[in-house]
C-alpha cells in the first residue's frame, strides 16, 4: 500500500527505526497501564492544536523537534507534544539533504531539482521512499502525517486531526442559487411531525422509530462556489452562525457538485452542494418551530453566515425554515416521478427518463417532502426475476446492484416509505406489488462499425436536398457484412424499429432530432433503399440488400443547425422474445457526416471592375436626381454551377469612424444595422443602387471625396434563399460569405478633361483667333479625322465644345452619358440626374461668351487663363485650366 505524505518536513512527524544506525521507537504496548491516559492526552493535544491553527489561518509547514510537532502558520507557530522516540530528537530537510539529529541520512531527489519543492513520500514494504528513491529507513507506525491535497491529516495512535494547507487557503464562498434550507425541491418549509405509532422493526437506514418521536422530512440543498476552485470544502468543519455568534443546531455537510465528473473526491470546478441535517440532540418537538427564528413575535427566520473551521465566509443570508406546526400526513404512495439516480457521467435523471446502467451499483434517491426514511426490496414475482439475473439491493437498502448479464431486463422494486407521521407503506397484508416502481435496465452495447464519411453540401437552389448515407465502409465494403448472420436476421425482423440517433450532447446537426421513449435524440423521417434505388422492405429483403438511407431535410431543419462534422448512429436493438427484456444491441453503425456549404467564389464570378490581386472593386458614382449612388448590380455573375440569384446578394458597409458614421444613407429601405464582435455595420441588398451619405463621403469644399475607399466589406448570400420555416440562427450559420474586399469610389465625372488639340496633340498654350474666339472641336481622334480645337473627354468619349452642344438645343451630343449645359443656358432647377453645368471664366475676370457657335474669350492682356468648372448634379465640382494668348 502506498501513502502520499505532505513534505520532507513530515519526517519529524514520523517515528523511524533504523536498520543500522537508528534505533526503533519505544514499544508503547508494554505500557498498558498508561495507554488509555496517554491516548486521551494525545487527543486533547491534537484538538488544542487544531483550534490554535484554525485561529491563526492555515498550515505553511510542519517540523518535528525535541519531541514536539511544530506547525508554522502565516500568523505564528503552534506546537503539540508528540510520543517519545528513543534516540531521535530532530528530523529536517535542508535543500535536498535529509538530516536526523544533525547527521546526514541521505539525499532526496526533488522532482524539478529546485530546493524547497515538496517531494512525494511513500511507504512500501515498511521502507521509506522519497520520489521513488529508497531511503533505507524503516517507518514507525505511531505518528503519521498524510497529504490530502488541500489539507493534511496528523494521526497519533489512532487520534486524527485535519488542518488546511497554505497552498489551498480558502478566500471566498459565493452562493450559486438558493440560500434557504427548506423542504426538498423547494416545496415550502421543512415538514416535521411526531410518530403516531412505534415501528421497532423498521429496516430503513434510520432504524426503529418510537411513539411520539420527532420525525423530520427531506431538506433541500444549497449550492455554493469556492475560491480557489480546488479547495476541498468537504474536508472542513462547516457551521451556520448568527450575528451574535450562536451556532445553529444543524449539521452542515458538503459534497462536490461534479456534474459530468462523477466519482471525483473533491469538486473539480469549485461548486459544492451543502446539505443540512437538524441536530436532534438540540432540537425537539417543543422547539423545532422556533429553533431557527430570530424573533419570537414576528417569527422571521434567523440569518446565518457559513463558517469554515470557525471562520465566517459568507454574508448573513443562510436560513433554515422548518414548518411552524407539525404536519398531519398518511402513508406515502411511491411514484416513478420521485425516483432519481445519477449516471456515470454525473447527470441526474428520473428513472422515467433514463435506463439504469448494467454492470454497476447505482444509488436510487427517492424524493418527497413528507418522507422520513425509505429503502428498497424486491417483492412478489420480482424476487425470482432478480435472482434469475443476479440483481440485488445493497446492504443499506438504497442502491441497486445490476450485473452486466442483466442488460435489457425490466424489473420492479418496492419502495418502502415511512412518512414524518411514522406511517409505513406497504405493510404486511398489502398487495405484494404495492409501492412497486418498474425500472428498465439499459441494454447491452456492441462495438460499432463505421461507414465512410458522408459529405452533404447544403447548396443554394436545393438547400433542402435529402442527406444520402451509403452503408459502405471506407474500403467500399457493405458494413452489414461485419455482423453475424444471426444478428442480421434478428435485426431484419425488427426493421420497423430501426433508428438513427444523435448523442444527447451533440448539437447543431442539420436535421432536427427528437427525444424517443429511451431518452435518445432520434432523427425522424428516414427512408431505406436498395442498390437499385427501390425501397428496402424488411418483410422481403435481406439486411445485406440494404444499400443506403435518406434523411429528410425539408421541414426538419434544426433551429440551431450549423455546418460542421457530426456523428450519427444507426442502431437496431433486440427484443430477445423474452417478456420484460429489451434494448440489447444487434447492430450499431457509426455514421460520420460532414455538413458543408460552397464557397462564395464557387457561386459567383466577378466583372471587369474588380482588381483580383487587391480584392478591390471600383465603383463610379451614379447620379439619381441629386443623390450620389453606388452600383454593384453587375459586380457578380453566376458561375453556372448553382441555382442562385445575383440580385439577392447582400453587402455590408462598416462604420467609418469613432462616431459610427456610415458611408451610405441608413434611412433608405432595406438598410439594416447590426453590431457584432464590437463591429458596427449595415447591410443592404445589392439589387438596387446604394445611396451614399454625401455629408460623410464628400469634402467640405465639394470638390473632391473625403472618403474614396471603403474597406472590410463583404458580400453574402442566404443559402436558404426562397425557403420558409428556417430559423434566423440557421440562416445566419449557413450564410455564404465572400472574402473581405474594398471598394474604390470614383466621382461621377472622375477623369473629365478639357484640352485644346492640334492634330491629336494637346496644345499647352492656345493662341486665340484674331476675333478672340477659341476654335471649336472637330474630329474623332482617328488618323483620318484627328482632334482639333477645344474638346472635352471622359471615359473614352469626347464632346466638341461649341454652343450647339452646350445650350440644350435640339441638336447636341452627350459626353459619355452626360448632357452638358453652359451655365447661362441651364434653367433653374435643372441640375439633376446626368445634367452637368459648365462654367467658363477668364483668369483675369475676362468675359467668356459665344460668337458664331464658338467660345469668345474677351482677353484684356497678352496672356490669360481659361478656367472651366464642371458641376455634376450631386454638387461635386471639377476644375480645369487652359492657358491662352492673343493672336499674333
Amino acid at each position: 500500500m502506498r501513502k502520499k505524505y505532505l513534505s520532507a518536513l513530515l519526517f519529524g512527524a514520523l517515528l523511524f527505526a533504523s536498520a543500522g544506525t537508528f534505533t526503533s521507537c519505544k514499544d508503547y504496548d508494554d505500557d498498558i497501564n498508561n495507554l488509555s491516559q496517554r491516548v486521551d492526552q494525545i487527543a486533547s493535544d491534537l484538538a488544542d492544536l487544531e483550534t490554535k491553527v484554525n485561529a491563526l489561518g492555515c498550515v505553511e509547514s510542519i517540523e518535528f523537534s525535541d519531541g514536539k510537532l511544530i506547525v508554522h502558520t502565516p500568523n505564528g507557530d503552534v506546537s503539540a507534544a508528540m510520543p517519545e522516540c528513543t534516540g531521535i530528537k530532530e528530523v529536517k530537510l535542508e535543500g535536498n539533504t535529509l538530516y536526523v539529529d544533525g547527521v546526514e541520512a541521505g539525499k532526496v531527489e526533488l522532482g524539478s531539482g529546485e530546493e524547497g519543492q515538496i517531494p512525494v513520500i511513500t511507504v512500501k514494504d515498511g521502507k521509506l521512499y522519497v520520489n521513488d528513491q529508497l531511503m533505507d529507513i524503516e517507518v514507525g507506525s505511531n505518528v503519521v502525517l498524510v497529504d490530502n491535497g488541500d489539507t493534511c491529516t496528523i494521526t497519533v495512535d489512532g487520534q486524527s486531526v485535519t488542518l488546511m494547507k497554505n497552498a489551498a487557503q480558502l478566500t471566498s464562498i459565493q452562493f450559486e442559487d438558493e440560500t434557504e434550507f427548506k423542504s426538498i425541491n423547494g416545496r415550502g418549509d421543512i415538514k416535521w411531525a411526531l410518530a403516531t405509532k412505534a415501528t421497532p422493526n423498521w429496516a430503513g437506514e434510520k432504524g426503529a422509530v418510537a411513539l411520539n418521536q420527532l420525525l423530520i422530512g427531506q431538506i433541500s440543498t444549497v449550492n455554493v462556489q469556492v475560491t480557489p476552485a480546488d479547495y476541498d470544502l468537504g474536508a472542513q468543519k462547516l457551521t451556520l452562525v448568527d450575528s451574535k455568534g450562536n451556532e445553529a443546531p444543524v449539521i452542515i455537510t458538503a459534497k462536490p457538485n461534479n456534474l459530468l465528473m462523477k466519482g471525483r473526491a473533491a469538486s473539480a470546478n469549485g461548486s459544492w452542494i451543502l446539505s443540512a441535517t437538524i441536530d436532534q440532540t438540540k432540537v425537539n418537538e417543543g422547539n423545532i418551530a422556533t429553533a431557527f427564528d430570530w424573533d419570537m413575535t414576528s417569527r422571521d427566520a434567523m440569518a446565518y453566515t457559513l463558517c469554515v473551521n470557525g471562520k465566517p465566509f459568507t454574508t448573513y443570508d443562510f436560513t433554515v425554515i422548518p414548518a411552524d406546526n407539525k404536519q398531519s400526513f398518511g402513508k406515502i404512495l411511491a411514484s416513478a416521478t420521485d425516483l432519481y439516480f445519477v449516471d456515470a457521467e454525473g447527470r441526474e435523471y428520473n428513472v422515467q427518463q433514463q435506463d439504469i446502467p448494467a454492470g454497476e451499483t447505482t444509488e436510487l434517491v427517492y424524493k418527497n417532502q413528507y418522507l422520513y426514511d425509505y429503502y428498497y426490496t424486491f417483492e412478489g414475482t420480482y424476487v425470482s426475476k432478480a435472482n434469475q439475473y443476479g440483481i440485488k439491493i445493497s446492504e443499506d437498502g438504497k442502491s441497486i446492484e445490476v450485473p452486466a448479464e442483466a442488460a435489457g431486463v425490466e424489473i420492479g422494486i418496492t419502495v418502502h416509505t415511512m412518512s414524518i407521521t411514522g406511517d409505513v407503506y406497504p405493510n404486511a397484508g398489502d398487495s405484494p406489488l404495492a409501492n412497486t416502481i418498474i425500472l428498465n435496465i439499459a441494454g447491452s452495447e456492441i462495438e460499432a462499425q463505421t461507414v465512410a464519411t458522408t459529405t452533404h453540401q447544403v447548396k443554394p437552389g436545393d438547400a433542402l436536398e435529402e442527406i444520402r448515407v451509403d452503408f459502405k465502409t471506407a474500403e467500399g465494403k457493405n458494413v452489414f457484412e461485419n455482423f453475424s448472420a444471426a444478428n442480421l436476421e434478428a435485426a431484419r425482423n425488427l426493421w420497423s424499429q430501426f433508428k438513427v440517433i444523435e448523442e444527447n450532447t451533440q448539437t447543431n446537426f442539420l436535421v432536427e432530432s427528437w427525444p424517443n421513449s429511451d431518452n435518445e435524440q432520434e432523427i425522424r423521417n428516414v427512408t431505406y433503399y436498395k442498390a437499385d434505388d427501390t425501397l428496402w422492405d424488411g418483410s422481403f429483403d435481406d439486411m445485406l440488400d440494404l444499400s443506403y438511407m435518406k434523411l429528410t431535410v425539408a421541414g426538419n431543419v434544426a433551429s440551431d443547425a450549423r455546418p460542421g462534422n457530426y456523428n450519427l448512429t444507426f442502431v437496431v436493438e433486440d427484443e430477445n422474445n423474452v417478456t420484460g427484456v429489451s434494448g440489447n444491441e444487434l447492430i450499431k453503425v457509426t455514421i460520420p457526416v460532414a455538413i458543408t456549404v460552397p464557397t462564395f467564389d464557387e457561386l459567383f464570378t466577378k466583372d471587369a471592375n474588380w482588381n483580383e490581386a487587391k480584392d478591390t472593386y471600383t465603383s463610379r458614382i451614379i447620379i439619381s436626381g441629386t443623390d450620389a449612388m453606388l452600383g454593384y448590380t453587375n459586380a457578380f455573375g453566376k458561375t453556372g454551377d448553382f441555382d442562385v440569384e445575383t440580385s439577392h446578394i447582400n453587402l455590408t458597409f462598416n462604420a467609418l469612424d469613432e462616431y459610427n458614421k456610415y458611408p451610405i444613407d441608413t434611412t433608405v429601405p432595406g438598410v439594416e444595422e447590426y453590431v457584432t464582435d464590437n463591429t458596427r455595420a449595415v447591410t443592404t441588398p445589392i439589387s438596387s443602387d446604394i445611396k451614399l451619405d454625401k455629408a460623410n463621403v464628400y469634402n467640405d469644399d465639394m470638390n473632391a471625396l473625403e472618403v474614396n475607399k471603403l474597406t472590410n466589406m463583404y458580400a453574402y448570400y442566404d443559402t436558404f434563399d426562397g425557403e420558409t420555416g428556417i430559423s434566423n440562427d440557421a440562416r445566419q450559420a449557413f450564410t455564404i460569405v465572400s472574402k473581405p474586399f474594398a471598394t474604390e469610389i470614383k466621382t461621377a465625372l472622375d477623369g473629365v478633361k478639357a484640352a485644346f488639340y492640334k492634330d491629336n496633340a494637346e496644345v499647352a498654350n492656345v493662341t486665340l483667333n484674331t476675333d478672340n474666339t477659341i476654335t471649336q472641336g472637330t474630329g474623332d481622334g482617328s488618323d483620318g479625322a484627328k482632334f482639333n480645337g477645344l474638346i472635352f473627354t471622359l471615359n473614352n468619349d469626347y464632346l466638341h465644345v461649341n454652343q450647339n452642344n452646350l445650350d440644350g438645343g435640339t441638336t447636341y451630343d452627350l459626353l459619355d452619358i452626360f448632357n452638358l449645359y453652359e451655365a447661362s443656358f441651364l434653367p433653374a432647377g435643372w441640375l439633376t440626374g446626368n445634367i452637368v453645368k459648365v462654367e467658363f471664366e477668364g483668369g483675369n475676370n475676362e468675359v467668356v461668351d459665344w460668337d458664331n457657335n464658338q467660345l469668345r474669350f474677351n482677353i484684356t492682356k497678352d496672356a490669360s487663363t481659361l478656367k472651366i468648372t464642371f458641376t455634376d448634379a450631386t454638387g461635386i465640382e471639377y476644375k480645369q485650366e487652359i492657358k491662352v494668348q492673343r493672336a499674333r
